[in-house]
């Protein structure tokens, strides 16, 4: 299931508001630190910059030592634990990340710290957050959103994935449906199919697929066969006709889409992408010759 667990995931932080409500560095010690659990109605980032300690959380002793980066989620409850003589300089921020009424961090169940092999770059990231936050700017959500989103990316791209972990009843259900649309985007896909995959009414699978995956059924659809055609117009030995019978379209509908999509016919995509592809080539030759 890992494959379509990435998808929803991926889809998921498109899709997703982000707030972030505060950001700051702060020196912990003994006596600052609460001696009973903290329970927060927002997301917390805590990146341990320096010192050592623990962290008590979902019945779990984990090492709060430098380098370590935790992702505490709303509700959870979760303690700090330093020695009298020890202090720790951590880098946090609280932000809120959700799509509708759906707990998605939750269910996708990701694991909650790493332990991060660049601490430079994440430290780095804190500091534009606290940055952009004292600037208070006309594009400081902007620059705030993109601050939070390389800083989620790069805690994904840390995690190790378990393929053998059990999935969540909604997951395995939306995993079933994607592999539904993927097997069968040449033909006609309708929202009463895809429900009748998991067993759900039309009405409230549309509820529930757009609440996880971010896009009405029939927008994911969509979407997924412009990015199966972009990748089969990467082919040499795929015309425009074949990659439209690949995806259920007409030539004329597909085309009108594709251009929607990308701001391109599929044939100047093509041209395009066959003239990148050549010029890298060329260069690598070059570049072999010095």
């Amino acid at each position: 299931m890992r494959t379509n667990y990435v998808t929803i995931m991926m889809k998921h932080f498109e899709q997703m508001h982000l707030e972030v409500a505060a950001a700051a560095e702060t020196v912990l010690d003994a006596s600052t630190v609460k001696d009973k659990d903290t329970v927060y109605d927002c997301h917390r980032f805590l990146f341990v910059k320096s010192g050592e300690g623990k962290l008590f959380a979902q019945n779990k002793e984990i090492p709060f030592t430098k380098g370590t980066l935790f992702i505490l989620l709303a509700g959870m409850p979760h303690r700090i634990v330093l020695e009298k003589d020890e202090t720790a300089t951590v880098q946090w921020c609280h932000f809120r990340g959700s799509y509708e009424d759906r707990d998605l961090y939750k269910m996708l169940q990701i694991p909650f710290h790493i332990q991060a092999e660049n601490e430079d770059a994440v430290s780095a990231i804190f500091i534009r957050l606290f940055e952009e936050l004292a600037r208070n700017g006309l594009t400081t959500k902007l620059r705030t959103k993109a601050a939070m989103l390389e800083l989620i990316s790069y805690y994904l791209d840390s995690l190790s994935l378990i393929d053998n972990a059990t999935p969540t009843d909604d997951l395995q259900k939306i995993d079933q449906v994607l592999k539904y649309i993927d097997e069968h985007l040449a033909d006609n896909i309708t929202v009463e199919n895809m429900a009748k995959q998991v067993f759900l009414h039309p009405n409230y699978f549309i509820v529930f697929f757009k609440g996880i995956l971010g896009y009405s059924p029939i927008q994911y659809v969509n979407l997924r066969r412009m990015e199966i055609a972009k990748s089969l117009l990467l082919k040499p030995d795929s015309n425009v006709s074949f990659v439209a019978g690949q995806v259920g379209m007409q030539i004329y509908y597909f085309s009108r889409m594709f251009k929607a999509h990308t701001g391109l016919t599929p044939s100047r995509f093509r041209k395009q992408a066959a003239f990148i592809a050549a010029s890298s080539g060329e260069e690598r030759e070059e570049e072999e010759k010095l």
